[in-house]
């Protein structure tokens, strides 16, 4: 007769491999870290920003992003700036995924002319890698170190080298006239 019961040492391996393994991937990956990243900022209340790059445009409106992100509380302002007049700004918990702070959007009447977003500084590498799966390969880059990817409707900016500091880690997207005035085509 064969004994079929399972030896309690062996129950115990599995039992502590089913608890340290999903811990050891979420507190040891680069890809655990971002989850529970992302769990915790959405758990704080900051809703997400998954825009596809093409929805960039020169032809979005406030009122557009308005409607594809009811749960993104902007607040804006009449300010004059290099990229505007109006600036609308928002906490977020991720941008396509990847944790991020703020994004700020800028308009010219009612029309968009750029996006700065602001990224957790250590998925630098994460979000160009993002980038070039999406975009392809970045232009030769631009003076000062940074990436540029064209589109049809503007450009994406991204610093070469892994920000220093949480202020320089930005993504900026500029409108083509935006990027004809500061030199970035």
């Amino acid at each position: 007769m064969m004994n079929l019961k399972i030896p309690r040492s062996y129950k115990l391996i599995l039992s502590l491999a089913l608890v340290a393994g999903p811990f050891t991937w979420l507190v040891l990956t680069e890809d655990g870290q971002r989850r529970s990243d992302l769990f915790l900022l959405q758990v704080t209340g900051h809703p997400s920003f998954n825009i596809a790059y093409d929805h960039l445009n020169q032809h979005v409106t406030q009122s557009d992003f308005e409607t594809l992100f009811p749960k993104v509380r902007f607040q804006c302002e009449a300010r004059e700036t290099a990229f505007g007049e109006r600036v609308c700004a928002a906490e977020i918990a991720s941008f396509n995924g990847m944790p991020a702070r703020t994004v700020r959007l800028y308009y010219r009447g009612d029309l968009l002319t750029s996006m700065h977003l602001n990224y957790r500084e250590r998925y630098h590498e994460l979000l160009e890698a993002s980038l070039r799966n999406g975009l392809g390969d970045p232009l030769q880059p631009v003076g000062a170190g940074v990436l540029l990817w064209r589109l049809p409707e503007g450009v994406v900016m991204l610093a070469a080298a892994p920000p220093e500091t949480p202020g320089d880690a930005a993504l900026l997207w500029l409108s083509p006239g935006m990027a004809v005035r500061y030199g970035a085509t």
